[in-house]
């Protein structure tokens, strides 16, 4: 699930399409199909003007978001391609798969065969973050690997557990690593410092995800027993819980406000609001979020 343009966003799902929403009412603004198997992960350009999109049939597809043409159908992974990323100019793509393999594309080339192929992973690749000169991988192998573009070097952490999800904090300063070890840890990219741990929730078995507010202020994850968490940056105490309508893998957070979006297993999106754009922490529990239910998929 990924924001597009701030008020659009974006859905992949099992019926093998991508879904444009605008997610204050709940219209489907435009249908993307082509992909032969499910739709793992769906992301938007930073331009806005393409999608790339991974999936279960092993290909990586860039899409041009008016048309909704694909522009380039990236084939070579051996497996199921479970994430997708955009540097920030929106000249090369990235793709990461269960082959264990990273496949960067240029995409100002004619060529479709990659130019570089990260292949230090051991099982599965979960997830990849950008910033502007490093790459970030998490990896069922439980390591943390960040590429630094600039230096050509390769920075390894050893969390242990399966990771299923890593991103940059927005401030691009530290790691944010959901783990199957019931664990949301913020590590500093530079020394590989535990800064912080957030706890309480279940996560040990599904591909769970977290992230933070845009302001960094706070943490939050998907949970197993079907309920989002909300954690304080800096203190890590639980700050609230909120109940889903049913269990949900994916959050994709606001660029800007405190909203996020959450994707549960029945196929329906939920978009939660605060009451007058406070912190969720600065009301009264879970009544300072309101939740939107867009139509199932």
């Amino acid at each position: 699930k990924q924001w597009y343009q701030r008020r659009v966003r974006a859905s992949a799902g099992d019926d093998k399409t991508i879904i444009l929403w605008n997610p204050l009412d709940g219209v489907k603004l435009k249908v993307y199909s082509g992909h032969g198997q499910s739709v793992r992960y769906v992301l938007s350009s930073h331009d806005n003007c393409h999608l790339a999109s991974a999936s279960a049939d092993r290909c990586a597809f860039y899409w041009d978001v008016a048309s909704g043409t694909i522009l380039r159908r990236f084939r070579g992974h051996e497996s199921v391609v479970n994430c997708v990323a955009f540097n920030k100019t929106s000249t090369v793509m990235l793709s990461g798969g269960n082959d264990s393999m990273v496949r960067i594309m240029d995409l100002k080339s004619r060529s479709y065969e990659p130019i570089q192929i990260l292949d230090d992973a051991k099982d599965s690749i979960t997830s990849i973050g950008l910033s502007d000169d490093e790459i970030i991988v998490g990896s069922v192998d439980g390591r943390i690997r960040i590429y630094d573009l600039r230096m050509g070097k390769l920075h390894e952490d050893f969390v242990g557990e399966s990771i299923t999800n890593v991103r940059f904090s927005n401030d691009v300063q530290s790691v944010i690593v959901s783990s199957t070890d019931n664990t949301v840890r913020l590590i500093d990219k530079t020394s590989g410092q535990l800064l912080n741990d957030y706890t309480g929730h279940v996560h040990s078995k599904l591909q769970l995800q977290a992230a933070s507010w845009y302001d960094d202020s706070a943490i939050l994850s998907t949970c197993e027993k079907s309920k989002v968490f909300l954690w304080d940056l800096i203190s890590g105490n639980v700050k609230q819980t909120l109940e889903l309508p049913a269990l949900a893998q994916t959050i994709s957070v606001h660029p800007s406000r405190y909203q996020f979006i959450t994707g549960d297993v029945s196929g329906q999106i939920n978009l939660w609001i605060t009451k007058g754009e406070k912190k969720p922490e600065e009301s009264e529990g879970a009544k300072s979020m309101s939740c939107w239910a867009l139509p199932p998929r």
